[in-house]
């Protein structure tokens, strides 16, 4: 599942992501830091891309966001160092504000701000599906995952199926949470439609957006999202 097509950038061949990543750089705001430059779109419906650029002018990133307003108290505790960091990459440790349960989310913004780890924020996260489902009662819910609760909340970014801990862990989650408010956007310079969903999760909002196509029915107020995620923020 494209976590562009996710926010209505409809890319799905090479072509395609390539004309993005132009038109990015022609319409994006530069924000200049020591270690390069992020170069960041905002379409009118929230969806944003951050571009990022090294101090020699090499492209290195192209991660997707959103402009989300749901926001949330956590404790980042600790960078994590992979294979595939750039200057201008945060993937950070983190605990959840009543430190209930760790996880791992991308920091699209590291460097615009100065961030000395460790430190408590107030944060939007938001989730880029990579598994998604809808149930539109509690009770459907837990008669297709009796063996789960209507709160829960797995880092698998940090364990793998056996429950052992990754060695480099990832920024992914697995979750559900109960339906606040329900939006349909249509992404201006991708033209693809998307969902915004602001779900309450276990100890906290987290804000979900997910192409209009991956769902079989509208979601409602009351309803539960459950999935994979790829999750991401700003600082």
């Amino acid at each position: 599942m494209s976590h562009l097509n996710s926010i209505g950038f409809k890319v799905s061949s090479a072509e395609e992501f390539e004309a993005l990543v132009a038109k990015v750089f022609e319409l994006g705001v530069a924000i200049d830091v020591e270690e390069g430059t992020y170069i960041v779109y905002t379409d009118k419906s929230g969806a944003q891309i951050y571009a990022q650029v090294d101090s020699d002018d090499e492209f290195m990133g192209f991660l997707p966001a959103f402009d989300a307003s749901s926001k949330r108290t956590v404790h980042l505790q600790e960078s994590i160092n992979h294979e595939d960091k750039t200057s201008l990459d945060l993937r950070c440790y983190a605990k959840s504000e009543e430190n209930t349960y760790p996880f791992v989310f991308e920091v699209l913004n590291a460097k615009e701000k100065a961030l000395t780890l460790p430190v408590t924020r107030e944060i939007a996260l938001v989730a880029f599906p990579h598994e998604i489902e809808y149930f539109a009662t509690a009770a459907a819910f837990m008669e297709e995952n009796p063996d789960l609760s209507t709160t829960y909340f797995i880092p698998v970014g940090l364990m793998n199926a056996e429950g052992e801990a990754i060695e480099v862990p990832e920024p992914y989650a697995m979750f559900v949470g109960e339906v606040k408010s329900v939006e349909v956007r249509t992404n201006e310079l991708g033209g693809g439609e998307f969902y915004v969903l602001v779900l309450a999760a276990l100890e906290g909002d987290i804000t979900a957006v997910t192409a209009v196509e991956t769902l079989a029915i509208k979601p409602k107020v009351g309803g539960f999202i459950n999935g994979v995620f790829w999750i991401s923020a700003k600082v």
